[in-house]
């Protein structure tokens, strides 16, 4: 698990002040009332995110969350596509793709 602080929204109490009509007149037949009303504010807090972690198998490491497969030795002209098996490019051979291909020479 790990931890992301985000934003979040919340209702938060604040005292409204309204008038209304009433029979007091020395404030003009106005009365002063009070009531909570909420708007939306917003705070900063902390979020425990859960990820499902893989194991690869013997012979993959983890790559960008994907398991991909490990060459002891590094394919030179090639590229591993699985556990110590390199492909080579054209024209190069051996196990870690370092091997030219080369011509017979012309006498």
């Amino acid at each position: 698990s790990y931890s992301v602080t985000v934003q979040e929204s919340y209702p938060h109490p604040f005292d409204q002040i309204y008038y209304t009509s009433c029979t007091d007149i020395l404030n003009w037949f106005k009365c002063t009332r009070h009531r909570i009303s909420y708007r939306t504010a917003y705070r900063h807090g902390e979020k425990t995110m859960y990820r499902r972690k893989s194991q690869c198998c013997p012979g993959f490491y983890e790559s960008r969350e994907m398991c991909v497969p490990h060459c002891a030795d590094k394919c030179v002209h090639g590229r591993c596509i699985a556990p110590n098996t390199c492909q080579c490019e054209p024209g190069w051979g051996g196990p870690n793709c370092s091997s030219g291909e080369f011509s017979p020479v012309s006498a």
